[in-house]
């Protein structure tokens, strides 16, 4: 199997494969949801759902296969695996994920429990955002938010930690974890500012993770665990 060379990825690349979803995701939430929710008088958390998933996450995902093509790649699974950081993971990787996770869960609940606190109204997620118990009326959401889930996680894992990580830390070295993570908060802008606030400890410390294990399953298994526990747990009624 031909190993293909990789191209170093600048702060001018960089931009653009993080602003082009950013301006989606701007279209998704500040357009789609409530043209969707005006249209169909679907819930706005379901109006989310599929928006965020059709407009943003779905074009992640097939973005990170493109573009693996466009790079030279063949269409082998060991390629595939190779060039997008999909090994299986090490007992290094599951330690330094496992890590992550717990402090990224500690921070975060910090950061609200102060954000709360010390500012009237705050919230750790724009209002298309919240999600209520579900109900035996309403447990079709579910098959909603799955796929959206989906895309989201390996979306956002396959193209920007599988597929541009290894291309930035030719260009930025030890510190692309920082630049990175620069790049992914960035995106986040069109979810407002006290989101921004509490993503910041989930995505420099993933982006740190990513970068010590060089495995794309570190990001996915964070990025599932923090925001699949949070939708679930409140979705059954387990928590508030």
């Amino acid at each position: 199997m031909e190993k293909i060379s990789m191209q170093a990825m600048g702060l001018r690349e960089s931009l653009v494969f993080f602003g082009i979803p950013m301006l989606l995701l701007y279209i998704a939430t500040h357009i789609g949801v409530s043209a969707l929710n005006q249209a169909t008088g679907m819930p706005t958390l379901v109006s989310w759902f599929i928006c965020g998933g059709t407009l943003v996450f779905l074009p992640l995902f097939v973005a990170a296969f493109v573009f693996y093509w466009i790079e030279g790649n063949p269409w082998q699974t060991a390629a595939i695996v190779a060039r997008l950081r999909l090994g299986k993971p090490s007992w290094h990787t599951l330690g330094w994920t496992g890590l992550g996770v717990l402090s990224i869960g500690i921070l975060t609940y910090a950061i609200v429990a102060i954000g709360q606190a010390f500012i009237p109204g705050f919230s750790a997620q724009p209002s298309f955002m919240s999600v209520s118990p579900l109900t035996d009326n309403n447990h079709w959401i579910l098959a909603i938010w799955i796929p959206m889930f989906f895309f989201n996680i390996f979306g956002e894992g396959l193209f920007w930690r599988g597929y541009i990580f290894p291309r930035q830390e030719l260009a930025f070295g030890q510190y692309t974890w920082l630049l990175h993570g620069c790049f992914w908060w960035i995106f986040h802008i069109p979810f407002g500012f006290t989101l921004l606030v509490t993503l910041i400890p989930i995505i420099f410390i993933t982006s740190f993770v990513v970068q010590k294990t060089k495995n794309t399953w570190s990001d996915i298994i964070i990025h599932a665990l923090i925001n699949g526990s949070g939708f679930l747990l409140i979705a059954f009624g387990i928590v508030e």
